[in-house]
């Protein structure tokens, strides 16, 4: 389930009938909300999300909508200092329901190797490796103003890459904010 401290700062509510789903006010259209939980919810949830929609007077088609990784977790490997990746990119790590034209503009931006180029560490390309090899560095106390810059770079990365959706650069920021955190 989603820990609400990636959603602290928001004006976050649980969604009526659905465990583990979250409605936070949409930052661009009044009226409308983000609803945000982790991947297992959000699948074990979205019909029940569209049937509430339905009853609210906003039919939607699910099959349009996607469950969206705020942090994606190639780059949640990056900083994944406890080598949980496996288990927090299904069950906790915090996700966003999305229309799939959205969500296939952010990932081009987010997949780009130009983007990994910009903003990420020459780590392995598989992503349990990359957890891996984060979470041994993480146990040398010389590497620690490395992992630090990495930090740095992925919440570089997810403020521009949600430039003008605040709600989505929130999140992001208190996801990387938790991994910096545990830099003694």
């Amino acid at each position: 389930m989603l820990p609400t401290r990636y959603l602290r700062g928001l004006a976050a509510t649980p969604f009526d009938g659905a465990p583990g789903v979250f409605a936070v006010p949409h930052a661009r259209r009044p009226g409308s909300y983000r609803y945000l939980c982790s991947y297992r919810d959000g699948q074990r949830e979205k019909p029940r999300i569209f049937t509430l929609l339905a009853r609210y007077g906003q039919p939607e088609p699910p099959a349009e909508w996607d469950l969206h990784h705020v942090v994606e977790g190639q780059h949640f490997a990056d900083v994944d200092f406890r080598g949980a990746l496996l288990t927090l990119y299904t069950d906790v790590l915090p996700c966003v329901l999305i229309h799939q034209a959205e969500h296939r503009a952010y990932n081009r931006l987010l997949h780009a190797r130009e983007t990994d180029v910009l903003f990420r560490d020459a780590l392995p390309r598989d992503v349990a490796e990359r957890s891996r090899a984060t979470a041994a560095a993480w146990r040398d106390p010389k590497r620690r103003g490395e992992l630090r810059t990495r930090v740095g770079a992925l919440a570089a990365l997810y403020r521009d890459a949600y430039d003008g959706d605040p709600v989505l650069q929130h999140v992001a920021q208190n996801v990387l904010d938790e991994a910096l955190a545990q830099l003694p």
